[in-house]
């Protein structure tokens, strides 16, 4: 059944967070150091009310929470990091919430879910307020590090190995809210993805815009099937795991890029075509290149069926491999090897 929800209204264009910023002197910015220096002189004066966030481990949020507590309306300016925080903080104070992307790097605005920590462990929130606006303004996000707009491109491609894993979920009974109709327009909006992935890799902004304008059309999957798995399954569950045992975060569509490659070889799922939309987009995904190690990323691997039972628990290739195998760890290392393989023969 189709679950009513309020779909964001989502304001595009040049100079877009200057007229609309007038309105947020009674509010209160949630953001980082970085975009913060860049949007502060594109928005109207005064400037409001800002807090900082450093990270999303719940003890800091809630201290975020009182420093926002008497602000009717929070936005959440920045990446990844700003957005979670301040869906946190609209969640717990029943602000209403904006959302104003600084890159393209992820879709945290489009969805209803804040990856907060518990002592460096995922401990998601689900169900937060939804953004009563989002807004995309292009001369904030061509200011962003180019490497992170590329990174964005790890956020639609998920749906590559994903869409195989929520399929296995489907098939093996679990609740996953599985929609044949979600899965086809998914499989389109890759191959859209296929055809902006040149103009993503030269930093052209209208391949920017084109990810975040997926992200839009994903966004009332996303908030009428909170359980489907069109959009992120194993290869992110291996990037979260992979940042919770190195104990830092990383850029995160990198990881996810990495995850994708590694959990499609396994899935037995096209990763030479996953490879060239990576490669056309320019994103990095050797572990040299995204900050990590093979050795880091094997453990991350070989981990995986307990993180996903003890922390996210999603039903993916993990679990078709490893279920009721005599020898699911050794089925799942030698598959990690011959992934291993195959991403190191890329060039």
């Amino acid at each position: 059944m189709e679950t009513a929800v309020k779909l964001p209204a989502v304001t595009k264009g040049a100079g877009v967070l200057g007229r609309v910023s007038a309105g947020w002197r009674d509010g209160v910015v949630v953001t980082t150091q970085s975009p913060w220096t860049i949007a502060r002189p594109m928005m109207a004066s005064p400037a409001p009310n800002i807090v900082f966030v450093k990270s999303l481990e719940r003890e800091h949020l809630e201290e975020l929470v009182r420093a926002g507590t008497s602000r009717p309306i929070v936005i959440g300016l920045g990446s990844g990091l700003a957005m979670d925080a301040a869906k946190y903080i609209a969640w717990r104070t029943g602000a209403s919430l904006i959302q104003v992307p600084s890159t393209v790097s992820n879709n945290a605005c489009f969805t209803r879910t804040c990856g907060c920590l518990e002592q460096g462990q995922r401990a998601p929130v689900r169900n937060v307020p939804v953004p009563e606006q989002i807004l995309i303004d292009p001369d904030l996000i061509r200011q962003a590090p180019a490497r992170l707009n590329r990174a964005g491109v790890g956020e639609v491609l998920c749906s590559h190995t994903s869409l195989v894993d929520w399929e296995l979920a489907h098939r093996a009974g679990r609740d996953v809210d599985w929609q044949a109709a979600i899965a086809e327009r998914t499989r389109r909006e890759l191959r859209t993805l296929e055809q902006v992935a040149p103009a993503i890799g030269a930093d052209e902004m209208d391949g920017y815009v084109a990810l975040m304008d997926i992200g839009e059309r994903f966004a009332p999957e996303f908030l009428a099937h909170p359980k489907a798995r069109f959009n992120a399954a194993s290869e992110h569950l291996f990037a979260w795991c992979l940042e919770q045992q190195m104990g830092r975060r990383l850029i995160h569509g990198e990881s996810v890029c990495l995850g994708i490659l590694l959990m499609a070889h396994l899935q037995d799922n096209a990763p030479d075509w996953a490879a060239g939309v990576i490669r056309a987009a320019r994103v990095a995904f050797r572990p040299e290149q995204i900050g990590t190690t093979w050795d880091q990323v094997e453990r991350a691997v070989l981990a995986l069926p307990d993180y996903a039972r003890q922390v996210v628990p999603w039903y993916s290739i993990i679990d078709a491999l490893t279920d009721h195998a005599t020898d699911g760890h050794g089925k799942l290392e030698r598959g990690f090897k011959a992934a291993r393989a195959f991403v190191e023969g890329l060039h």
